[in-house]
């Protein structure tokens, strides 16, 4: 017989949908009037939204990312946009039926500003309509520190375009006066140049003191590409990645106030089971200041999702911090680092993460992927951890499970690995299935940025390296003082004697040239060691949704031998069910209803003896949900028990009111005629 499905609470990631046609005329305008500044993932990601309600949201999103002053009442990014817009609309429009922001001169208007110097030469007989445009370039998103830009009128008609220095040449911008007529590159040069030096220097390159008449100007395509670009460096796009998995657990009020942040999460071994470390990072934390403590009430939602976006772990917590004037005078130039660990099974997930400041009302949100390896499988390492030092756990700590805390040690890191050039650098893995240990090296690398050959090098006999576990991997310090701020990477291989490298793993890391705290303030919280209740009911709870019931029982068994608690024993009943032994499950849950009164465990029951072909027990549990409110999924199979009980007349409104609620059930439909035919036969 077809089991009916357990109702579980499930939240979907929407799918992407690539077309405009259903954007509302308003939508469609904001789009264009933003398009020199959304960044691709903002732009898939508001594209794919379905409704008026969540684009209205991600506009204020959108924007408040922007405000450079947000904690004023004024966006005065927004302020100065919409003035170039203006001026755009009011100045580059006249030739053409486009509004003038939506020009290419609009465009880069829209996207630079105002340049420092803007010469038209429209009168001259020689020269196509055109202008010179003379920017000082934002260093920092690849521009150099001044640039030009040409736009002209193809054919001393229409919309103006950008001129393309190594493409087109200064010919393109002469008028030929005679049919036919041809002119070389250097005779156009020279005509520019008896008008405007500038301008025929820019002709030739848009960056100032190039000049080269034989050759395209590579580097003027190089300014464009980087012009066109400066969006995608210079507006982070954090909050629209996490946007469409997030967005229905942050409240209206929330929405203006995304928090930048970093995050990292890597998978390790703990008493012989993978958990997931993480670590969030918000740039700042917005205290309330009462009864001589600072305070805010933070709520953490953490989902994680199989390869297939399947659902297969939902966590909510609350995290109340409260702290003294002095605890925050020590740490006040410190990043705050929220810490914790998770309990994952096999497999390559997804991580949903969301992090509510309900005191300050404002929030931060990462997604990441991550692959949990086979147990038995082959040899692996896992991720590199890159600390700072490691201190040594005490008394109970030494047992317990604790963010990026391994064989008695706590591990100092920071989410960005950055460090001090004064510093000495700790690198962490493990090691999995690993074989012939007698005989393999360890092999650390360090490079710089777009070096071929590493800086620094260190090598030891792979057993030296291993903890007592034989799965911890570790070089403990390495001296960074030897090497120059900058961006760099550190691989760590495992070698045999002949040098060949057979595991590698890379991490990057900066060495940063200004001093600063880099080591956050961790908050973190401390479990008991594995096996313990709750983490083995976060194990069963993920073993359930991907359908391993046996893995996910015997996970639940060893955690109710430990404590018994009445959400464990729910679980049990719905895995009970799942693998048909209704009886079972409902041994296992009907002292939970009689105690409870529980709508989800009533549901169960119902669910159980609908398994078991006994309709009328069924209907006790139906009605009484029934009695507390209408719920589709109650409603039919109410419905179809009346049917089996050749009841049509109680069965007809149900399904009448449940294709009122939801019309598109074709199950519900063919339930709709047997109970018309069994009126009819009756």
């Amino acid at each position: 017989m077809k089991k009916s499905p357990i109702l579980l609470f499930i939240l979907c990631a929407l799918p992407f949908i690539s077309g405009q046609q259903d954007l509302l005329p308003a939508h469609k305008e904001w789009l264009e009037l933003v398009s020199p500044i959304i960044t691709k993932v903002e732009k898939e990601v508001f594209l794919s939204l379905k409704t008026a309600e969540e684009r209205n949201r991600f506009i204020q999103f959108f924007w408040k990312q922007r405000d450079p002053l947000p904690d004023t009442s004024q966006n005065e990014f927004y302020q100065e946009y919409m003035k170039r817009v203006q001026f755009a609309d009011a100045s580059f429009g006249h030739e053409t039926a486009k509004r003038g922001s939506q020009t290419e001169r609009g465009h880069f208007y829209l996207l630079l500003g105002p340049p420092l110097e803007r010469t038209s030469y429209t009168t001259h007989s020689q020269l196509l309509p055109m202008e010179l445009w003379y920017y000082r370039g934002e260093v920092q998103y690849g521009l150099p520190a001044f640039f030009y830009l040409i736009f002209y009128q193809p054919q001393g008609l229409g919309e103006y375009r950008l001129y393309h220095p190594g493409i087109e040449g200064p010919e393109r911008l002469i008028i030929h006066t005679s049919p036919g007529q041809s002119i070389n590159r250097r005779n156009a040069f020279n005509v520019i140049k008896d008008i405007s030096v500038e301008l025929a220097n820019a002709s030739l390159s848009y960056l100032p003191g190039e000049r080269d008449m034989d050759i395209s100007s590579l580097s003027s395509e190089t300014i464009i590409s980087n012009v066109y670009s400066v969006p995608e460096k210079k507006f982070s796009d954090t909050y629209a990645r996490s946007y469409l998995a997030l967005k229905d657990f942050v409240e209206t009020e929330y929405t203006h106030n995304f928090v930048e942040s970093n995050f990292s999460v890597k998978a390790f071994k703990n008493d012989n089971q993978f958990f997931l470390h993480w670590a969030l990072e918000p740039e700042k934390v917005n205290f309330s200041f009462h009864n001589e403590r600072y305070y805010a009430a933070y709520q953490l939602i953490l989902r994680m999702e199989d390869a297939q976006g399947n659902p297969i772990l939902e966590k909510e917590e609350e995290i109340p911090l409260q702290i003294t004037p002095e605890q925050y005078r020590k740490h006040e130039r410190q990043l705050l680092s929220f810490q914790d660990v998770l309990p994952v099974i096999t497999g390559k997930h997804k991580i949903f993460i969301l992090l509510k400041n309900k005191t300050a009302k404002d929030f931060t949100s990462h997604q990441r992927e991550i692959l949990i390896p086979e147990e038995g499988g082959e040899s692996a390492l896992s991720e590199l951890l890159l600390y700072h030092g490691r201190e040594k756990s005490g008394g109970q700590q030494r047992q317990s499970i604790k963010a990026f805390a391994f064989e008695g040690f706590q591990y100092l890191i920071n989410t960005q690995n950055n460090f001090l050039p004064q510093e000495n650098l700790g690198v962490y893995c493990q090691g999995y299935n690993l074989k012939d240990i007698e005989s393999k090296w360890l092999l650390i690398e360090i490079f710089s940025v777009n070096s071929q050959t590493p800086v620094q090098t260190e090598k030891k006999p792979l057993q030296e390296t291993l903890g007592p576990d034989s799965t911890s991997i570790e070089s403990e310090s390495i001296p960074l003082s030897s090497l120059n701020p900058g961006y760099y990477h550190v691989i760590l291989s495992i070698i045999d004697d002949k040098g060949m490298k057979i595991l590698s793993q890379k991490e990057n890391f900066i060495i940063l040239s200004i001093s600063y705290p880099v080591i956050p303030w961790a908050f973190s919280k401390q479990h008991g060691s594995f096996p313990n209740p709750e983490h083995l009911s976060m194990l069963a709870s993920q073993y359930f949704m991907t359908q391993k019931y046996d893995k996910s029982l015997s996970a639940l068994e060893q955690s109710l031998k430990i404590k018994d608690d009445p959400n464990a024993w729910l679980l049990k009943g719905k895995i009970l069910y799942a693998l048909g032994r209704f009886e079972d499950s409902l041994s296992a849950v009907e002292f939970l209803y009689k105690s409870t009164q529980n709508r989800e465990t009533a549901k169960l029951m119902a669910l159980n003896y609908f398994g078991l072909r006994d309709w009328a027990k069924t209907l006790v549990y139906l009605e009484k949900l029934l009695e507390e409110a209408l719920e589709i999924s109650v409603m039919n199979l109410a419905a179809e028990c009346y049917l089996n009980l050749n009841q049509p007349e109680k069965a007809l409104p149900l399904i009448q009111k449940s294709l009122e609620l939801d019309p598109n059930q074709d199950k519900v439909k063919e339930l709709e005629k047997r109970a018309k035919r069994q009126l009819t036969e009756n």
